[in-house]
């Protein structure tokens, strides 16, 4: 317990201290990425902005910590000796390493936590801040013009243009039916606050399309138009619940790049929803997957990065050179491996996993 209670002194601090660096090295390169529309934004936005980066990070950033810490302590017990020590004393590696693995396993459980409850609402942040506080200063709901968007109770909303000087959508159509009866909400103009649409300038008018067949040699054409095509009702302004919220609506359609909105438990339903085209559950299983198996290379990477610090990194330089190595490594594995599976050359869950199971494999033959 002695010799425990030694490592985790000294794995500690570097852990948090690693931590930090890389947090404040990711962060910093969303900041530069960005630099040319955050000119004039206010330092209160772009701070919030960067905050919500953070659980997406740690989540990148933790393997890369835990393989630095262990390289630097057992580099450390390798420049003076430690090892030879332990096995004189009948103590094998792998139980030296147990303190790095309990860190790892706390690393993992902390990162399936922010996968499952915390990084999918971020990301949806991230997105949503960007196009409607720094990019566009309030007017992130030009990037939905033009397309339908689900809101809904079987309910979409389209609207033609975006009036970037009043923050207002222009040409503004909701749709929806009921079987084969169909209510149309059109307005000239409509504004998007949190889940209520409120709408300027509206007719709202009700098809019957089952009685369309009907109107063809319809004697009375009229009355029979009148019970197709009935005008509901018209006037200034109308206010429409929305079950999707505008942040959400600009993080979900504001452009066509994933950022991990769905968390551990969307993606295991999605890929066993048997509706599903086979590439797409394929893909979703390949998600899944992916996002289970980097926060548990905490626990894969310790072993093999605490073999290689003692037989190589007797040096400082050597131990942060050998880490680096190690950590893009297995990055490179990993996403060589969802790339392979991406193409259909890999089962999605080999894919997934084939970094971990190469890197364990490796630690434990490494570290007998």
């Amino acid at each position: 317990m002695t010799l425990y209670r030694h490592l985790l002194k000294e794995s500690l601090p570097l852990l948090l201290l690693t931590l930090l660096f890389l947090t404040a090295i990711f962060l910093f390169g969303f900041f530069y990425a960005g630099a040319r529309w955050l000119e004039g934004v206010p330092i209160p936005k772009i701070l919030r902005w960067l905050s919500y980066h953070v659980p997406g990070v740690l989540v990148q950033a933790f393997p890369i910590a835990s393989v630095t810490t262990t390289v630097l302590v057992f580099g450390r017990l390798a420049a003076e000796g430690a090892q030879f020590a332990l096995l004189s004393g009948g103590v094998p590696l792998w139980r030296a390493a147990l303190p790095l693995l309990w860190l790892g396993a706390l690393l993992s459980v902390a990162a399936l936590y922010l996968q499952e409850y915390v990084v999918p609402e971020a990301n949806n942040r991230v997105r949503a801040a960007w196009w409607d506080e720094i990019h566009t200063q309030g007017a992130g709901l030009f990037r939905l013009k033009g397309m339908q968007i689900p809101i809904g109770q079987g309910r979409s909303l389209y609207f033609e243009d975006f009036d970037m000087e009043r923050k207002e959508m222009v040409g503004v159509r909701i749709v929806s039916f009921q079987g084969e009866v169909g209510t149309f909400l059109f307005a000239e103009r409509g504004t998007w606050e949190d889940r209520l649409i409120t709408l300027r300038g509206y007719r709202f008018y009700r098809v019957d399309f089952r009685e369309v067949p009907g109107l063809e040699g319809a004697k009375d054409l009229l009355a029979q138009v009148r019970r197709v095509f009935r005008a509901v009702s018209r006037g200034e302004v109308l206010e429409v619940e929305s079950d999707l919220s505008r942040a959400r609506a600009i993080a979900d359609y504001a452009d066509t790049f994933s950022f991990g909105q769905n968390s551990l438990s969307q993606a295991w339903r999605k890929a066993r929803d048997p509706f599903l085209p086979p590439l797409e559950r394929d893909r979703a299983r390949l998600e899944f997957h992916s996002k289970l198996a980097l926060p548990l290379a905490n626990l894969v990477l310790v072993l093999l990065a605490a073999a290689m610090a003692l037989r190589y990194g007797r040096s400082t330089g050597l131990a942060l050179g050998l880490s680096v190595v190690l950590a893009l490594g297995y990055y490179g594995a990993f996403f060589l491996g969802r790339s392979l599976a991406g193409m259909g050359a890999l089962p999605p869950e080999l894919g997934a996993w084939g970094a971990n199971l190469l890197f364990f494999l490796l630690g434990v033959r490494a570290l007998r």
